[in-house]
């Protein structure tokens, strides 16, 4: 109650100072014929309701606290738990990039090893297998660091031409196995971007044209000005493609088009998910253009951020 007087103290006194007023002006206003008890049994009346007006204002204000109170302890509790889970989730991203990091030492004895091999044919199975695991130690790394990136992001202008060549050098392997014909249209263009996440960026789409080929798979790197201020990168090949009923959704989460449910593609649909993740945290316009013929075609928009940098 103590509180409620201490917050509420002009209540009561608005009431005390009403049935004051009330008292002063009927006195004068009906001295000559006003008896003594009528006042009384008016400061009772007064009393009495302005008991019930503070029991109700009372009443409201102890409910508003006990709401208050709750709100608080909730938030609280809500609090905890939201720490609790991103300290759960941060040890989770420490221990599989501590993982990964350990698991590229027997990765590269086995790649050792293997360069003795004498029997050509398993020589180069197990090749396959060493190179796959480590794009996919890659994919799971980077994965890991794209739940926490704004620790890991350098904006900078970077060669735009480099960037490609480095990311079909990532992928070189496959891409020499399977007779890739690369076409390389990018001359002198710079943009600003992180040069990592970029890299990675197109290793996705190298990867997914090397994953879904065709006969004679080709893979086009071309880059046009739409624009004062914006560079778009195009990656066509002429793999299986991608349908136009599927195009909205390729990155979504876990999505997989019709054209992946046939055949042995083991698609997850997380490759393009994570794309569309990276070039969102790369402020990149990322979409899949529809194509004419067979194959697909992603288009990255840089914008220039030379003013923003102050470059």
């Amino acid at each position: 109650m103590r509180k409620y007087l201490k917050e509420r103290w002009a209540v009561p006194i608005t009431e005390v100072g009403f049935a004051a007023f009330l008292n002063i002006y009927l006195t004068q206003l009906c001295a000559t014929s006003l008896y003594r008890q009528d006042v009384l049994y008016l400061n009772v009346l007064l009393a009495v309701f302005g008991m019930v007006l503070l029991f109700l204002d009372y009443s409201q204000w102890k409910k508003k606290k006990q709401q208050e109170e709750e709100q608080k302890e909730l938030l609280a509790y809500t609090n905890k738990e939201f720490l609790e889970c991103k300290e759960k989730l941060e040890n989770l991203s420490d221990y599989v990039t501590k993982w990964t990091h350990e698991i590229k030492l027997p990765l590269a004895a086995l790649r050792l090893m293997n360069g003795r091999n004498q029997d050509f044919s398993l020589k180069k199975e197990m090749q396959d297998c060493i190179v796959r695991t480590e794009n996919l130690l890659h994919t799971v790394l980077m994965g890991s660091k794209l739940q926490r990136p704004e620790n890991d992001i350098c904006m900078e202008r970077i060669s735009l031409e480099e960037a490609v060549k480095e990311a079909v050098k990532n992928q070189s392997y496959f891409l020499i196995q399977y007779g890739f014909e690369i076409i390389l249209e990018i001359k002198d263009v710079w943009v600003y971007s992180d040069r990592r996440w970029l890299i990675y960026l197109l290793d996705q789409f190298i990867a997914n044209a090397i994953k879904y080929r065709s006969v004679n798979p080709k893979l086009v790197f071309s880059c046009e000005k739409q624009g004062e201020n914006q560079m778009c990168l195009k990656v066509e090949d002429n793999g299986i493609g991608i349908s136009k009923e599927d195009l909205p959704y390729i990155f979504d989460k876990g999505y997989v088009g019709k054209n992946l449910r046939k055949g042995d593609y083991h698609s997850t649909g997380m490759g393009l998910y994570f794309a569309g993740k990276i070039g969102k945290m790369l402020n990149l316009s990322l979409k899949a253009v529809p194509t004419q013929e067979r194959g697909s075609c992603f288009e990255l928009g840089f914008c220039d951020m030379a003013e923003h940098f102050m470059m």
